[in-house]
């Protein structure tokens, strides 16, 4: 059979058969937001750190949080960390209803369809900020940290128009060192994987980094309105990679690229930029 151009349907979500306690766990973790020790949300919970962290190894085990480890500079073991995949978003059918709706009306409001992207692209940047704001993606690593974990990324790493907007409180472009460029990709695609996308990094010898996107999780409205959906989605990601000092003409999407995916590519900086 032939495989579509394009990403396939995200999967599913699923909390169905979780204890009373595992669900205000997996809750608690979800209110607090981003990356959790058992410490937090023993604090939230007002429980023993041990009747938690049984609770979250088994919200692990049954694929609805993460768990990844924090090394710091100094000794000691390093804190692990919890937090909710998108599997355990509680989140049901009728936002898609109303996604569905809301880009209709957009695209009746708004006929012409530069303008259209244009208007797109600009929520794309607004809603990559609200991430930031919550917390949805990692916080950058420290230098000292990036130098520490400084290995190259696999292509099992588990993302039309230019809009010249000015994003908010950007730092100094610290995307020109290749580490911190690399991190803010990492974190793109840890970010974009966990919203559904199954994304999957390869760097380029070039220095830059095309990730494929190979679920979308609306892939119909992709379909019928890839200027108001992909541009959005590319307005997100140029936000959350300008932050981290990455110019924004260097972000370009490619919607149903190739069988299985669309690209989101990230050039290396010229080789004169400041």
């Amino acid at each position: 059979m032939d495989i579509p151009l394009g990403p396939l349907p995200a999967r599913g979500r699923a909390r169905e058969g979780l204890s009373p306690a595992r669900r205000t766990t997996l809750d608690a973790l979800l209110e607090l937001g981003g990356r959790r020790t058992v410490a937090e949300l023993a604090e939230a919970l007002g429980q023993h750190p041990n009747t938690v962290r049984e609770h979250l190894d088994a919200l692990v085990r049954a694929g609805l949080t993460e768990r990844t480890l924090r090394h710091s500079a100094g000794r000691g073991r390093p804190a692990a960390l919890y937090r909710a995949t998108l599997a355990a978003t509680p989140a049901g059918p009728e936002y898609a209803v109303l996604a569905e709706v809301l880009i209709g009306a957009l695209a009746r409001a708004v006929p012409d369809r530069r303008a259209r992207a244009a208007q797109a692209l600009a929520a794309g940047h607004d809603w990559g900020r609200a991430i930031r704001e919550r917390e949805l993606i990692d916080r950058p690593l420290p230098a000292d940290e990036r130098r520490a974990a400084d290995t190259p990324l696999t292509a099992d790493t588990p993302p039309p128009a230019d809009s010249g907007l000015v994003t908010d409180s950007r730092p100094p472009a610290v995307a020109e060192d290749p580490a911190a460029l690399r991190d803010s990709v990492t974190r793109l695609a840890d970010m974009l994987d966990r919203a559904g996308f199954d994304c999957r990094t390869t760097p380029e010898p070039d220095g830059g980094y095309t990730q494929r996107l190979r679920r979308c999780p609306v892939l119909d409205l992709a379909r019928e309105h890839p200027d108001i959906v992909c541009t959005s989605h590319l307005g997100m990601a140029r936000e959350l990679l300008a932050h981290d000092g990455v110019a924004a003409e260097r972000v370009t999407l490619e919607a149903f690229a190739e069988p299985g995916a669309c690209l989101l590519r990230i050039a290396p900086p010229a080789a004169d930029d400041d």
